[in-house]
């Protein structure tokens, strides 16, 4: 009960700590075949890079565009941006609620999710060019592109200011955004006295779960479900995956503890959209090099 209240009555100021405790920047870092594979108790160990530069490039042009997609292309401009972990989440949450009330054939994703980055710069105040936006957005769309030349530029620019108004105008102007990184700080936090600090510092369960987190924001799932019960899910897979079990009464799970909406049932259902979520990888075409 005390660890709920206190995640429900976190202010800004700690939302800076998060970013102390993760790396800058997100994308998918494990797969589910090492999900699964750890999940099944087996030692793999995860291949993915989780530098942007050393991932195989994605042709976003060759396939139908999808929210997938669309997400991905937001979440390796933001990696290569090298933006606060909250701007990204903040830009990918504005995405999804963008195109829960449109549709692709409607506005080119790519021009969305640029936009997207710029105003999350705003509203978290990380010091993001709108050049740079436009200059990486492109070169990840057409690879190896060089940098704009001056006509073309103030085009592109004038074209995302105008977008700005338009994004703001669908999203009704909810520019401020309640995400899961603040409740699994402090999830995190008291799971630490819970299993223990030589458990809880020698298997990396704070990486894994902040990994998990990131990965999320692929999907629309982080509006769909409350920011609560993904912070807990998050924190449940990571557990699972390295078979840490926290102490507790039997009669229900652990977690129930930290929010009213974390049932077994909601937590299982989550996971198993998560795990949905990294086969989703396989529908990507990537540029032969």
């Amino acid at each position: 009960e005390g660890v709920d209240e206190r995640a429900a009555s976190a202010g800004e100021d700690e939302d800076a700590g998060v970013e102390a405790l993760q790396p800058r920047g997100v994308g998918s870092v494990i797969t589910a075949s090492t999900i699964r594979a750890k999940m099944s108790g087996s030692t793999a160990t995860t291949t993915a890079s989780t530098k942007a530069s050393a991932a195989p490039e994605v042709d976003y042009t060759s396939k139908t565009l999808t929210a997938y997609t669309g997400a991905r292309y937001t979440i390796e401009v933001c990696t290569k941006l090298k933006t606060n972990i909250l701007t990204t989440a903040t830009a990918l949450t504005y995405f999804h609620k963008f195109y829960e009330r449109t549709t692709f054939e409607q506005y080119d994703p790519f021009t969305i999710g640029c936009t997207c980055i710029y105003l999350a710069s705003k509203i978290v105040d990380d010091d993001i060019r709108i050049r740079d936006i436009i200059n990486v957005g492109l070169s990840c769309l057409k690879r190896n592109s060089p940098p704009l030349m001056l006509e073309p530029y103030f085009i592109m620019r004038d074209s995302l200011t105008q977008c700005e108004l338009l994004l703001m105008r669908v999203i009704n102007f909810k520019l401020k955004v309640d995400l899961p990184h603040k409740y699994l700080l402090h999830y995190l936090s008291a799971l630490k006295d819970w299993i223990g600090k030589d458990t809880f510092n020698t298997i990396p369960v704070s990486s894994m779960a902040w990994r998990v987190l990131q990965d999320c924001y692929h999907s629309d799932l982080v509006i769909r479900k409350n920011a609560e019960l993904v912070a807990v899910t998050c924190v449940t897979m990571a557990l699972e995956l390295y078979g840490v079990v926290v102490p507790h009464d039997l009669t229900t799970p652990w977690y129930t503890v930290l929010h009213t909406s974390c049932t077994k049932d909601a937590v299982s259902e989550l996971t198993f959209q998560i795990f949905d979520l990294y086969e989703m990888e396989n529908t990507l075409e990537f540029i032969k090099t």
